[in-house]
């Protein structure tokens, strides 16, 4: 690959990366407030440094590079996160979802699901209405002790922007 290409390459890597992170902090950060812990307690809850917390959730140029899965599990229990909401932040630091690693390996159907769902071209209403579908599914087959969850509208962290074209399926 030309130095060019490289370059390029990698700057937009570092882009996405910045950006992930971005979506990290701002989403524990709105979540301990929320909790209403101060920094030092969510630390103290998570055993890790408070200026830890405070790089993660910094929107400049001392964010740490993004936490092990450890810690972002910890993260999670110290706000006390469902399963759902910590795989919510799990992916968001750039960890494979609990729930996805429970599957043993490659499903060819979520990847079928995540590659229209990551469709530019799809709108937002369609994109809305995939959801909906895929959440009544669920609830048909879900355990009984589990169907509230797919019944609840839990909001994604952080909220999507939809920022798509407006043509696709209706």
């Amino acid at each position: 690959m030309p130095a060019a290409k490289r370059s390029a390459a990698t700057a937009l890597e570092d882009l996405e990366s910045e950006s992930i992170a971005l979506a990290f902090g701002a989403s524990v950060r709105a979540l301990r407030l929320q909790a209403g812990l101060s920094l030092n307690e969510l630390a103290r809850r998570a055993g890790v440094d408070a200026a830890y917390i405070h790089r993660i959730e910094a929107r400049g140029a001392q964010r740490p590079p993004l936490p092990r899965r450890a810690v972002v599990l910890a993260i999670a229990a110290a706000l006390g996160q469902d399963a759902r909401r910590a795989d919510q932040l799990l992916a968001l630091a750039g960890h494979t979802p609990a729930a996805l690693l429970e599957l043993g390996g490659w499903d060819h159907t979520l990847a079928m699901v995540a590659e229209l769902l990551a469709d530019r071209t799809l709108s937002g209403p369609a994109k809305a209405e995939f959801r909906e579908m895929l959440r009544l599914l669920a609830r048909r087959w879900a355990r009984p002790d589990a169907r509230a969850q797919f019944s609840a509208q839990t909001a994604p962290l952080p909220p999507p922007s939809e920022a798509h074209e407006t043509h696709g399926v209706e």
